[in-house]
Protein backbone atom coordinates (compact mmCIF):
# COMPACT_ATOMS: atom_id res chain seq x y z
CA UNK A 1 0.00 0.00 0.00
CA UNK A 2 1.26 3.47 -0.92
CA UNK A 3 0.15 6.96 0.08
CA UNK A 4 -0.60 10.00 -2.02
CA UNK A 5 -0.48 13.16 0.09
CA UNK A 6 -2.43 15.97 -1.59
CA UNK A 7 -1.37 19.39 -0.33
CA UNK A 8 -3.07 22.64 -1.16
CA UNK A 9 -0.60 25.44 -1.89
CA UNK A 10 0.06 28.11 0.72
CA UNK A 11 -2.02 31.27 0.81
CA UNK A 12 -1.91 33.10 -2.52
CA UNK A 13 -2.48 36.81 -3.18
CA UNK A 14 -6.27 37.00 -3.33
CA UNK A 15 -7.50 40.32 -4.68
CA UNK A 16 -4.06 41.45 -5.84
CA UNK A 17 -3.26 42.28 -9.46
CA UNK A 18 -1.60 38.85 -9.68
CA UNK A 19 -3.22 36.06 -7.71
CA UNK A 20 -0.56 33.47 -8.55
CA UNK A 21 2.01 34.45 -5.92
CA UNK A 22 2.38 33.24 -2.36
CA UNK A 23 1.71 35.81 0.32
CA UNK A 24 4.18 36.06 3.20
CA UNK A 25 1.77 33.93 5.21
CA UNK A 26 1.62 31.40 2.38
CA UNK A 27 5.40 31.14 2.36
CA UNK A 28 5.38 30.57 6.12
CA UNK A 29 2.77 27.82 5.69
CA UNK A 30 4.96 26.02 3.16
CA UNK A 31 8.03 26.24 5.38
CA UNK A 32 6.09 25.10 8.44
CA UNK A 33 4.85 22.05 6.55
CA UNK A 34 8.39 21.16 5.49
CA UNK A 35 9.65 21.48 9.06
CA UNK A 36 6.79 19.34 10.35
CA UNK A 37 7.49 16.62 7.78
CA UNK A 38 11.16 16.58 8.75
CA UNK A 39 10.34 16.38 12.47
CA UNK A 40 7.82 13.60 11.85
CA UNK A 41 10.27 11.63 9.72
CA UNK A 42 7.96 11.77 6.72
CA UNK A 43 10.22 11.47 3.69
CA UNK A 44 8.35 11.49 0.38
CA UNK A 45 9.75 9.36 -2.42
CA UNK A 46 8.62 11.96 -4.94
CA UNK A 47 7.18 15.48 -4.93
CA UNK A 48 4.90 16.62 -7.75
CA UNK A 49 3.32 20.02 -8.25
CA UNK A 50 1.05 21.81 -10.68
CA UNK A 51 2.26 24.38 -13.23
CA UNK A 52 1.32 27.51 -11.27
CA UNK A 53 3.92 29.59 -9.45
CA UNK A 54 2.15 29.29 -6.10
CA UNK A 55 2.16 25.50 -6.42
CA UNK A 56 5.82 25.28 -7.42
CA UNK A 57 6.92 27.77 -4.76
CA UNK A 58 5.03 25.89 -2.06
CA UNK A 59 6.78 22.66 -3.05
CA UNK A 60 10.20 24.29 -3.27
CA UNK A 61 9.93 26.12 0.07
CA UNK A 62 8.72 22.93 1.73
CA UNK A 63 11.61 20.92 0.32
CA UNK A 64 14.16 23.55 1.31
CA UNK A 65 12.89 23.64 4.89
CA UNK A 66 12.70 19.86 5.15
CA UNK A 67 16.25 19.38 3.92
CA UNK A 68 15.22 16.59 1.56
CA UNK A 69 17.56 16.27 -1.39
CA UNK A 70 14.90 15.76 -4.03
CA UNK A 71 13.40 18.13 -6.56
CA UNK A 72 9.76 18.73 -7.33
CA UNK A 73 8.45 17.67 -10.72
CA UNK A 74 5.81 19.64 -12.58
CA UNK A 75 2.64 18.09 -13.97
CA UNK A 76 0.31 20.14 -16.16
CA UNK A 77 -2.59 17.88 -15.18
CA UNK A 78 -2.41 19.26 -11.63
CA UNK A 79 -3.43 22.77 -12.68
CA UNK A 80 -6.39 24.48 -11.00
CA UNK A 81 -9.74 24.67 -12.82
CA UNK A 82 -9.21 28.42 -13.37
CA UNK A 83 -7.05 31.28 -12.15
CA UNK A 84 -8.25 33.92 -9.73
CA UNK A 85 -8.33 36.62 -12.40
CA UNK A 86 -10.43 34.39 -14.67
CA UNK A 87 -12.92 33.72 -11.88
CA UNK A 88 -13.09 37.45 -11.10
CA UNK A 89 -13.83 38.20 -14.77
CA UNK A 90 -16.52 35.51 -14.89
CA UNK A 91 -18.02 36.88 -11.67
CA UNK A 92 -18.28 40.38 -13.11
CA UNK A 93 -20.06 39.05 -16.18
CA UNK A 94 -22.34 36.79 -14.14
CA UNK A 95 -23.23 39.24 -11.39
CA UNK A 96 -22.76 42.59 -13.11
CA UNK A 97 -20.62 44.24 -10.45
CA UNK A 98 -16.94 44.97 -9.88
CA UNK A 99 -14.73 42.44 -8.13
CA UNK A 100 -11.97 44.97 -7.41
CA UNK A 101 -11.14 45.34 -3.74
CA UNK A 102 -10.50 49.06 -4.30
CA UNK A 103 -14.03 49.61 -5.65
CA UNK A 104 -15.45 50.30 -2.20
CA UNK A 105 -16.71 46.76 -1.67
CA UNK A 106 -15.59 44.79 1.37
CA UNK A 107 -13.37 41.72 1.12
CA UNK A 108 -16.25 39.62 2.46
CA UNK A 109 -18.58 40.82 -0.30
CA UNK A 110 -15.98 40.03 -2.96
CA UNK A 111 -15.38 36.59 -1.44
CA UNK A 112 -19.09 35.83 -1.52
CA UNK A 113 -19.26 36.70 -5.22
CA UNK A 114 -16.13 34.64 -5.87
CA UNK A 115 -17.69 31.63 -4.15
CA UNK A 116 -20.98 32.12 -5.98
CA UNK A 117 -19.15 32.10 -9.31
CA UNK A 118 -17.28 28.90 -8.46
CA UNK A 119 -20.59 27.26 -7.61
CA UNK A 120 -22.18 28.57 -10.82
CA UNK A 121 -19.28 27.14 -12.84
CA UNK A 122 -19.67 23.78 -11.11
CA UNK A 123 -23.38 23.79 -11.93
CA UNK A 124 -22.71 24.67 -15.57
CA UNK A 125 -24.38 28.09 -15.25
CA UNK A 126 -21.28 30.01 -16.31
CA UNK A 127 -18.35 29.16 -18.56
CA UNK A 128 -14.79 30.32 -18.13
CA UNK A 129 -13.21 30.91 -21.58
CA UNK A 130 -10.46 28.45 -22.40
CA UNK A 131 -11.24 26.27 -19.40
CA UNK A 132 -12.85 22.86 -19.04
CA UNK A 133 -16.26 22.20 -17.55
CA UNK A 134 -16.33 20.47 -14.17
CA UNK A 135 -16.94 17.17 -15.94
CA UNK A 136 -13.91 17.69 -18.16
CA UNK A 137 -11.82 18.86 -15.21
CA UNK A 138 -12.68 15.72 -13.25
CA UNK A 139 -11.90 13.54 -16.27
CA UNK A 140 -8.45 15.14 -16.60
CA UNK A 141 -7.66 14.42 -12.95
CA UNK A 142 -9.20 10.95 -13.11
CA UNK A 143 -6.85 10.10 -15.98
CA UNK A 144 -3.89 11.57 -14.08
CA UNK A 145 -4.69 9.57 -10.95
CA UNK A 146 -5.14 6.34 -12.90
CA UNK A 147 -1.87 6.83 -14.81
CA UNK A 148 0.02 7.77 -11.65
CA UNK A 149 -1.16 4.71 -9.76
CA UNK A 150 -0.46 2.35 -12.65
CA UNK A 151 3.07 3.74 -13.00
CA UNK A 152 3.99 2.93 -9.39
CA UNK A 153 5.72 -0.42 -9.17
CA UNK A 154 6.88 -0.56 -5.53
CA UNK A 155 4.55 -0.54 -2.53
CA UNK A 156 5.11 1.46 0.63
CA UNK A 157 5.75 4.67 -1.30
CA UNK A 158 4.76 8.18 -0.24
CA UNK A 159 4.27 10.83 -2.90
CA UNK A 160 3.53 14.46 -2.09
CA UNK A 161 1.37 16.32 -4.61
CA UNK A 162 1.14 20.11 -4.29
CA UNK A 163 -1.85 21.46 -6.16
CA UNK A 164 -4.95 23.61 -5.57
CA UNK A 165 -8.28 23.31 -3.80
CA UNK A 166 -10.32 22.61 -6.94
CA UNK A 167 -8.01 19.80 -7.98
CA UNK A 168 -8.04 18.23 -4.52
CA UNK A 169 -11.84 18.45 -4.37
CA UNK A 170 -12.08 16.78 -7.78
CA UNK A 171 -9.67 14.00 -6.80
CA UNK A 172 -11.61 13.33 -3.59
CA UNK A 173 -14.80 13.14 -5.66
CA UNK A 174 -13.12 10.56 -7.88
CA UNK A 175 -11.77 8.49 -4.99
CA UNK A 176 -15.12 8.55 -3.15
CA UNK A 177 -17.22 8.22 -6.32
CA UNK A 178 -19.11 11.40 -5.47
CA UNK A 179 -21.32 13.34 -7.92
CA UNK A 180 -20.43 16.74 -9.34
CA UNK A 181 -22.81 18.31 -6.83
CA UNK A 182 -20.37 17.41 -4.03
CA UNK A 183 -17.40 19.22 -5.56
CA UNK A 184 -18.28 22.74 -4.42
CA UNK A 185 -18.97 21.63 -0.83
CA UNK A 186 -15.48 20.14 -0.68
CA UNK A 187 -13.83 23.07 -2.45
CA UNK A 188 -15.06 25.72 -0.03
CA UNK A 189 -13.62 24.03 3.10
CA UNK A 190 -10.14 23.06 1.85
CA UNK A 191 -7.64 25.16 3.77
CA UNK A 192 -4.29 26.56 2.69
CA UNK A 193 -1.40 24.08 3.07
CA UNK A 194 -3.84 21.38 4.21
CA UNK A 195 -3.03 17.70 3.73
CA UNK A 196 -5.36 15.05 2.30
CA UNK A 197 -4.19 11.42 2.23
CA UNK A 198 -5.19 8.85 -0.36
CA UNK A 199 -4.14 5.21 -0.03
CA UNK A 200 -3.74 3.01 -3.09
CA UNK A 201 -2.76 -0.56 -3.84
CA UNK A 202 -3.24 -2.76 -6.90
CA UNK A 203 -5.42 -0.20 -8.61
CA UNK A 204 -7.71 0.36 -5.63
CA UNK A 205 -7.88 3.75 -3.90
CA UNK A 206 -9.37 4.95 -0.62
CA UNK A 207 -9.48 8.19 1.32
CA UNK A 208 -7.56 8.10 4.61
CA UNK A 209 -7.84 11.73 5.72
CA UNK A 210 -9.15 15.03 4.39
CA UNK A 211 -8.09 18.66 4.80
CA UNK A 212 -5.79 18.18 7.79
CA UNK A 213 -4.11 21.29 9.23
CA UNK A 214 -2.92 20.00 12.62
CA UNK A 215 0.66 20.31 11.36
CA UNK A 216 0.30 24.11 11.25
CA UNK A 217 0.34 26.47 14.24
CA UNK A 218 -3.02 28.24 14.78
CA UNK A 219 -1.76 31.57 13.44
CA UNK A 220 -1.04 29.93 10.08
CA UNK A 221 -4.52 28.46 9.57
CA UNK A 222 -6.26 30.19 6.64
CA UNK A 223 -8.75 29.23 3.96
CA UNK A 224 -8.15 31.99 1.39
Amino acid sequence: MSTLVLMRHGQASFGAARYDALSELGQAQARATGLWMRNQGIHPNAVLHGPRQRQADTANLLLKESGYLISGKQSEALDEFAEGEEIFSAAEQLLGRSMALDSGRSRLEVLRDYDATCRAWANGDVRIPGRLSLGGFREQLRDWLSSHIQAQQASGQTQLVVTSAGSIAALVCEVMNLPNSSWYSLLRVIRNASLTEVLYSKGKVSLLSFNGVSHLPPQLNTSM
